[in-house]
């Protein structure tokens, strides 16, 4: 078994490459920082260059110990190289917009071992195009960066599988790429990549009747995964005590097996629920998909992809805690059981023919229909109202569910695949560079930044009273106060040229307290909109202390 990449591979990798671009970067530069854990992140990677610290992440004074180190060297190393100025979150994204492409180009590889050039080809693009992807790509979080390391594993565990059950041989390349995506992944986020490549040998074992003897060379692999481990786990448990990993596991891990973590509990089956959203707009022939799957699910390639699918996807289905992207190291193999299934017409024109799959489409389109009548919403709600912007990203995404739909019911379904993947870089190019970043009432963080920048910048300290959300400390500064409203009163007072922005809930007990302190605040600015983190609408008020 050989890993030689013919020329007509290689284009069709250049074309996957633009395509991903024509999908990720728009909104990179224009899309503000979001609320929380993008913010969280970046501002935790900013202060690691700030202090030149990076053995242990901190947000202001306290220390992130609910994910390792790799995102935050990651994106150290791309704000670092970029050259951009300080307070551009831009940077921060580049890990997660490489991290998604690498990933769609290892779905092909993974589509290549297993299929055939065609599927593969499709498969990767349908997973670029697919919306939880394309968000993930634009946040700077772990999740894009993540999905690159299972898929790596899973492109060097296919190779293997597919080797054994042909009884060839292969190189030990593949094991070594299988153990150091374990390791990078460990590194990005803890035992998802291990937790995921070994429900995927589960559930091989389950379907083989036996534990696959894949050549995954267990003795070195392991020390090559724990030489790359090891040196960061020493010194961060040395520089904190040892209490990381257990402010980790404990803090941040467990209580997400066992309990609804931060308000983020649901019963099982949300996330089948959601796929018709997060998977779109590939969604609408995942039922074919996985019933082809099925039915071949004795031949190596389908047997594969589904012991990476419903292990994992189960495991999601019954932890509390649900998060949409939990479920995303599973969506390249399913991306090409669609893809498969759609390059076998003959075999879906008998079940596009039923009134009840017909009826799901509509039921798809419906919801399409629905996710453009949003977009106009949104616009009009908390942007500068109806836009050619807007209306050409609702027009678009109507467009994708109508022909989606009518191809299929024509017995099109190759046509309808690719239709969707062109319609999706449409969408992405309007919604992320114009719509998104034009809804003003959501940015408020951004909108506090620039009415302090207007006011002496860097030169007037900032406290936050009732307001705070990270993106409004990465945006003004490491040393914006998040403080109460009696510190926000004293704050005032200690610092005659500072400005404290209160919320609406807050303001009168804020300005009791000064007024006990013998300060009288002025308003300067203030601004209606929408803390989209606490899903309530909110005023701000800029304040600063009266003189004489």
């Amino acid at each position: 078994m050989t890993a030689a990449v013919a020329p007509s591979e290689g284009c069709d990798r250049v074309l996957l490459v633009l395509l991903c671009l024509a999908l990720y970067l728009p909104g990179l530069t224009a899309l503000p920082p979001v609320d929380r854990d993008e913010a969280r992140f970046a501002q935790a990677t900013k202060q690691m260059l700030e202090n030149a610290d990076f053995v242990r992440p901190r947000f202001q004074t306290a220390a992130r110990f609910n994910k390792p180190i790799g995102i935050y060297w990651m994106q150290a190393l791309a704000v670092a190289l970029s050259g951009a100025r300080r307070f551009a979150i831009w940077p921060y994204r580049l890990p997660s917009v490489f991290g998604a492409v690498a990933a769609v180009l290892l779905t092909q590889s993974v589509g290549r071992w297993l299929f055939d050039r065609r599927t593969a080809r499709l498969g990767a693009a349908l997973l670029a195009s697919s919306a939880l992807l394309v968000v993930e790509a634009h946040l700077a979080t772990t999740d894009a960066v993540l999905l690159a390391c299972v898929v790596g594993a899973h492109a060097c565990l296919a190779a293997l599988y597919a080797a054994w059950r042909s009884r060839e041989r292969v190189s030990g390349a593949y094991a070594a790429g299988f153990w150091v995506a374990q390791g990078l992944g460990i590194l990005v986020k803890g035992p998802v990549v291990p937790l995921v490549s070994g429900l995927t040998l589960g559930g091989l074992a389950l379907l083989d009747r036996r534990w696959p003897a894949v050549a995954l060379h267990w003795r070195w692999g392991v020390g090559l995964l724990l030489a790359m481990v090891l040196p960061w786990g020493v010194a961060v448990g040395m520089q904190t005590d040892w209490t990381f990993f257990a402010a980790w596991i404990g803090g941040d891990l467990v209580p997400k097996l066992v309990g609804g973590q931060e308000s983020h509990g649901a019963p099982p089956g949300v996330y089948l629920l959601l796929v018709a959203l997060t998977f779109w707009p590939a969604s609408c022939a995942v039922g074919f998909g996985l019933w082809r799957a099925i039915r071949h699910r004795s031949e190596t390639a389908e047997r594969f992809c589904l012991a990476w699918i419903v292990p994992t996807w189960l495991f999601f289905e019954a932890v509390p805690t649900k998060l949409p992207h939990y479920v995303l190291p599973v969506y390249p193999a399913l991306a090409l059981l669609v893809a498969r299934a759609v390059l076998s017409p003959s075999e879906l024109l008998p079940m596009l023919r039923h009134s009840v799959v017909r009826g799901a489409l509509l039921l798809w389109g419906g919801l399409t229909c629905a996710v453009a009548g949003v977009v106009l919403f949104s616009a009009l709600r908390w942007g500068s109202g109806i836009s050619y912007a807007s209306v050409a990203a609702a027009g678009a995404v109507v467009a994708v569910g109508i022909v989606c739909v009518q191809q299929l019911w024509g017995g099109q379904p190759l046509r309808a695949a690719w239709m969707a993947v062109a319609g999706g870089v449409v969408i992405a190019g309007l919604l992320w560079q114009r719509v998104l970043p034009d809804l003003q009432a959501v940015w408020l963080s951004r909108a506090v930044g620039v009415a302090v920048a207007e006011r002496g910048g860097a030169a007037r300290p900032l406290a936050a009273v009732g307001y705070h959300e990270p993106s409004l400390v990465f945006l003004v500064g490491t040393g914006t106060a998040l403080v109460d409203a009696e510190r926000g009163a004293v704050f005032l007072r200690e610092q005659p040229a500072g400005l404290v922005v209160v919320s609406d809930d807050q303001v009168e007990q804020f300005q009791r307290a000064a007024v006990a302190l013998g300060i009288h605040p002025r308003e300067l600015w203030s601004i209606d909109g929408i803390n989209y983190s606490k899903g309530r609408r909110t005023r701000l008020q800029l304040f600063e202390a009266a003189s004489g």
